[in-house]
């Protein structure tokens, strides 16, 4: 059962604008440089965990729709594109996801140029027709060439939490139930109107319940609307971050980064 995120990535048209707002609300990100296929690029904001968020933006001169990921979403600059899982083997994970139904893009290799002429190599695999089931990833080089060893704000601990949209959140459950045993989710309080949890898991489930969500359903189709990063105190990570008013989330406390790039998409809510 795969419960650990990997890390997110945070689409858009410029990938200059989303660094900066990134910087302006407390989070540094660290160039990470041009992927193989020469169509996007990226910046890598890390937290202590190991996990990460990956800010991802067409190369200067490539139209958004002729990116090498996620064309849709990029040319939407619709934030949220997909999430990443780290496992053993990208070519088993791929047949247990054939076993379960599920069909297949990959195991393919992939890889990027960082600044300083480091090559960083992966194995890759995307799964389903959509993207609410998060792609599988294994590193060839080491994995310290992908993802920097630390954090620049110590407030935050990693990523905790996936809000995939979906028109019908029971089907979607009994998907994630087949491919990863995922448990079934439990409705709590949280940011959306319907939200449910999948109990010791990073997945949680949002149904339309405003027109702001129909909106992205109908542009990019259901998959990843929000990610939460974990933090033990909002009290204390508002000394070093720009967030937003205090949401509650079950029992505990949430808040969206104060940006118009972030907010509904990218937020902190306490840890257990």
């Amino acid at each position: 059962m795969d419960r650990t995120i990997d890390h997110v990535a945070f689409g858009g048209l410029e990938l200059y604008e989303l660094r900066t707002a990134a910087n302006e609300v407390g989070l540094t990100p660290t160039y990470g440089g041009e992927h193989s296929t020469g169509t996007t690029h990226m910046a890598v904001v890390p937290f202590p965990d190991g996990s990460y968020l990956e800010l991802i933006a067409p190369t200067l001169g490539t139209d958004a729709e002729d990116a090498g990921f996620w064309p849709t979403h990029l040319a939407a600059d619709a934030g949220p594109t997909g999430w990443c899982l780290e496992v053993p083997d990208v070519a088993a994970s791929a047949k247990t996801a054939i076993d379960a139904g599920i069909p297949v893009d990959g195991p393919r290799a992939a890889s990027r140029e960082r600044p300083d002429g480091r090559l960083v190599e992966w194995d890759m695999c995307f799964e389903g027709d959509d993207l609410r089931l998060p792609f599988t990833i294994r590193d060839r080089t080491p994995r310290d060439y992908r993802v920097p060893r630390t954090s620049h704000n110590t407030s935050l601990r990693g990523l905790r939490t996936v809000i995939v949209a979906t028109r019908d959140a029971d089907a979607t459950a009994d998907l994630f139930a087949r491919r990863h045993r995922y448990p079934s989710p439990v409705e709590i309080n949280g940011p959306f109107t319907n939200f449910s949890v999948c109990p010791g898991t990073p997945l949680a489930l949002c149904e339309p319940g405003d027109g702001e969500l129909d909106a992205r359903l109908d542009d990019v189709g259901e998959g990843p609307c929000a990610f939460l990063i974990g933090v033990t105190d909002i009290d204390i990570a508002r000394q070093s971050l720009s967030l937003g008013p205090e949401i509650r989330y079950s029992d505990r406390r949430m808040a969206w980064f104060d940006h118009e790039l972030f907010e509904g998409r990218l937020g902190v809510v306490e840890l257990p």
